[in-house]
């Protein structure tokens, strides 16, 4: 694989993550291909909130409320998503280099183990706050919504990425 190749190969996982992009420096064929990922994540949160919104029938009062709590999230879940992509973007370097020795390969799972942790405890405080100001049907509901979202993002991510050899 060459760097343009995983750089490729990157950018089709990340987009068909819906991942959000971190900084990264790299030559101007990655930028370029960086650059119009950032685009389409806009689309993908868009898709994300236009999901939430349709599912939870929230009157006027309780979306003045939720929706602080949802955006904070988002926030942070971009955040995560900007340190995921660095953790991508390292791994297609390495395949590039073709190579995975022992310490990058438990470098890359701390991070990666550390990265899913992190997730789930946004979503779980997410959960908790949100429940705090809409009932306990639209709170079940939400957060089967953001499972069934995480888990389509993720096995489509999964499927896409080469097992470490």
């Amino acid at each position: 694989m060459t760097i343009g190749s995983a750089t490729r190969y990157l950018a089709g996982v990340v987009v068909c993550a819906g991942l959000a992009l971190g900084a990264h420096a790299g030559t101007p064929e990655e930028d370029a291909t960086l650059g119009l990922i950032r685009e389409q994540f806009q689309d993908v949160d868009l898709r994300r909130v236009i999901e939430v919104s349709a599912s939870m029938k929230l009157d006027e009062q309780g979306a003045k409320r939720f929706w602080p709590i949802y955006r904070a999230y988002l926030a942070e879940i971009v955040a995560l998503r900007d340190r995921q992509i660095d953790t991508l973007a390292e791994y297609a370097r390495q395949l590039d280099a073709g190579w995975i020795d022992d310490p990058t390969a438990r470098t890359s799972l701390a991070r990666s183990l550390a990265l899913e942790q992190a997730r789930v405890d946004a979503r779980h405080h997410m959960i908790r706050k949100a429940g705090e100001v809409i009932t306990p049907i639209q709170t079940l509901r939400l957060y089967q919504l953001e499972l069934a979202m995480d888990a389509s993002i993720g096995s489509r991510v999964l499927q896409q990425i080469p097992l470490a050899k």
